[in-house]
């Protein structure tokens, strides 16, 4: 059986663990039982960063909670680690190019 590339190892494990929000690289580095920079070393050979991973699991989880209409868009802000409301409704500008409320209303 052939072993989950480093980028999958840590999707996984922050899509199974996103109610404990993301962690740092060096949490992640940790969890993994590597060192901060040898897994920033394999992911650049995968040529991705761990930034760009954690937003793109931020940016999954966002979508699927706004689908699923379950819970207010401070919620979801909080639950995916922003501090501020704004914050999110910024990243969720970047990405889909509407506001939560508009993302949800379209949705």
């Amino acid at each position: 059986m052939e072993e989950k590339s480093v980028s999958e190892r840590i999707r996984t494990f922050l899509l199974a663990n996103a109610y404990l929000g993301i962690p740092s690289l060096d949490d992640m580095a940790a969890n993994l039982n590597s060192s901060t920079r040898n897994l920033q070393r394999k992911l650049q050979k995968e040529g991705l960063t761990y930034q760009q991973l954690a937003d793109s699991v931020r940016k999954s989880l966002a979508l699927h909670y706004l689908d699923s209409g379950k819970h207010p868009v401070k919620e979801i802000s909080y639950i995916l680690g922003y501090n501020e409301t704004s914050a999110f409704t910024r990243a969720l500008k970047r990405w889909t190019g509407t506001a939560p409320m508009d993302y949800r209303r379209r949705a």
